[in-house]
């Protein structure tokens, strides 16, 4: 992944940018499953109640509103659901948006 400085005014090449790029959304792939790694530790543990929230979707809408709250969580949560069923097969679904049309 390339740091680019907004001033910055290197001359860079196709090849090395587009590397970077999808270098940049293969990342942005693999952390969105991490979280969503978290996000169950967080549910099944019900950690969320050390905070005083009263169940898994309140805690959703309240903390993870930015990035969608509870639609986007269940969206993810199904998205690992479909990941797990189909066994080896999960390993070439790299993104919630490609489990979709399986749920």
């Amino acid at each position: 992944m390339l740091t680019l400085d907004r001033g910055q005014t290197t001359a860079l090449d196709y090849s090395n940018l587009n590397t970077s790029i999808q270098e940049t959304f293969t990342a942005i792939d693999r952390f969105e499953w991490q979280a969503v790694d978290e996000i169950l530790l967080m549910r099944e543990q019900q950690f969320y109640l050390q905070a005083g929230y009263k169940n898994f979707s309140e805690y959703c809408q309240r903390e993870l509103y930015a990035w969608g709250g509870y639609r986007r969580i269940k969206q993810l949560l199904g998205a690992k659901k479909v990941i797990d069923a189909v066994g080896e097969l999960g390993g070439h679904i790299k993104n919630e948006r490609q489990a979709r049309p399986l749920l």
